[in-house]
């Protein structure tokens, strides 16, 4: 990030600009020149006014002592480059809030930048919190010793331990040590779990396994069945058929001996027509027995 220009309405500012130059820039002024202002307005700039502080003995919290003296409205405007974009901030009070509002505009095409809003816009643009962009690059007139810092130890502590400022080692242990055992800790954690489902997955793929292997059996089943049915069922037609075959073969048979008997008793009928009656039968019958009685 590099500032070329502030507008200020801030504290006894009343509408100030300050121009900076390339390089190291000095401001040189008389005691109440507003070196100090001007230093307090680049920090609220960037990132914001605390609202919870209060007035204390011989303490004037920032929103009050940076309160404009014309009575007009706090608000301020930066000109920056930034990451190649040429990038226009400008705060100003929302609600209760002095400079709680950010508005950040792209100098090219006057689209606004998203990524910087009132909350993340000095820590984007400096790559630092608040407390430690006070305990280290800013080093207001009021504070030249340099208090403890729970964000700076931690930078200060990722710097001995990994060389980077954003990564502490015992942090990556840290959570390195929660990964394992969140992973895997005695027979508990996500591999556990995994290995548990996997377990169960391949019993189920077994299982599958075995029913398409009964399935595929069942298959070769019923087609061997389906075969055995159609060579049955040939074998019925043929049965049929010759049963039909021997029906007829009796059928005729016996209607070959109904003729045959027909055409005998219809001879004998001829043959016989022309008999005496019973009783003359009789009556000869019993002459013939006295004949043969006469003849011995």
């Amino acid at each position: 990030m590099k500032i070329k220009k502030m507008n200020a309405t801030f504290g006894k500012l009343d509408k100030a600009t300050l121009t900076l130059g390339e390089g190291l820039n000095i401001i040189q002024a008389p005691n109440e020149g507003g070196k100090s202002t001007w230093s307090a307005f680049l920090r609220a700039m960037l990132y914001g006014i605390p609202t919870n502080q209060r007035d204390k003995t011989g303490f004037l919290a920032e929103k009050n002592r940076y309160s404009p003296w014309s009575g007009a409205p706090m608000e301020g405007v930066m000109d920056l480059d930034w990451n190649g974009r040429r990038i226009f901030l400008r705060r100003r009070a929302k609600g209760n809030s002095p400079f709680g509002e950010l508005d950040a505009v792209d100098g090219a095409d006057g689209e606004p930048v998203p990524e910087l809003t009132a909350e993340t816009a000095g820590p984007l643009l400096v790559g630092a919190e608040r407390e430690v962009f006070e305990r280290s690059a800013f080093m207001g007139q009021a504070s030249l010793s340099v208090d403890a810092s729970p964000m700076l130890e931690k930078r200060i502590s990722g710097l001995l331990s990994s060389g980077l400022e954003e990564i502490s080692f015992s942090e990556v242990e840290r959570r390195l040590k929660d990964w394992q055992n969140r992973r895997k800790h005695n027979r508990t954690g996500l591999i556990p779990k995994l290995e548990e489902e996997i377990r169960q997955e391949s019993e189920l793929l077994a299982r599958f396994a075995r029913a398409r292997g009964q399935q595929e059996e069942g298959l070769r089943d019923l087609d061997r069945l389906r075969a055995e049915k159609t060579e049955l069922e040939e074998e019925k037609k043929a049965h049929k058929i010759l049963t039909e075959q021997k029906k007829w073969l009796q059928y005729k048979e016996a209607y070959e001996a109904y003729q045959s008997a027909k055409t005998e008793y219809q001879e004998a009928a001829e043959l016989f027509q022309n008999l005496p009656a019973k009783e003359k039968l009789l009556v000869a019958q019993s002459d013939l027995r006295a004949l043969g009685t006469m003849t011995e």
